[in-house]
């Protein structure tokens, strides 16, 4: 790199010319280096955006006072511009279309009853019984109602199962506990 000290008035001395080989090759392509920087001493650089608008020139959001000719806001119910009637003009009632739909009833989850029989009568039963409880209540998010009365029906018999073998465990301890202690 050749030592070239920046005239006053250059902005960025790397664009006065080529300055290395890969700029001198450049310029030897058939392209002429552009013409270095030269500050015109006629241009002022204004300080604010010039107003060519023949408004005065406001800041926006100027405290205390009316932002403009239009800050009178219409009543509640009335339109801004009123509506004339014309000579010859016929009314129109336009009414708005309504699309009655037909209510279709959630398939139950029995999610407490999962988690109740989870906790309570038989752990593997409840865990099968809280996943198809959340995949009913999914396809019924989804719109899906086929899956959800698919997946609620074997959730509801994941949870019988389960609570009939808990009770059934419950009873067949506590028949064990007595004679245990009957006999002592």
């Amino acid at each position: 790199m050749h030592n070239q000290t920046p005239t006053v008035g250059t902005i960025n001395p790397a664009f006065t010319g080529p300055h290395n080989e890969l700029d001198q090759k450049k310029t030897s392509m058939g392209q002429p280096a552009p013409p270095p920087y030269q500050p015109n001493p006629e241009y002022q650089v204004p300080s604010t955006n010039p107003n060519l608008s023949g408004y005065p020139n406001h800041p926006y959001g100027v405290p205390g006072g009316p932002q403009g000719p239009y800050t009178q806001q219409p009543l509640q119910g009335t339109s801004a511009y009123p509506q004339v009637a014309y000579v010859g003009q016929t009314g129109m009632i336009i009414k708005p279309t309504v699309v009655v739909m037909p209510m279709v009833a959630a398939a139950p989850d029995y999610i407490f009853y999962s988690i109740f029989t989870m906790l309570c009568c038989c752990l593997p039963l409840g865990i099968a019984a809280v996943v198809f409880s959340c995949n009913t209540r999914n396809a019924n998010l989804a719109g899906q109602r086929e899956l959800a009365m698919s997946s609620s029906k074997v959730a509801f018999i994941l949870n019988n199962v389960a609570l009939g073998l808990g009770l059934t465990m419950l009873t067949v301890l506590s028949i064990g506990l007595y004679i245990t202690y009957r006999h002592h």
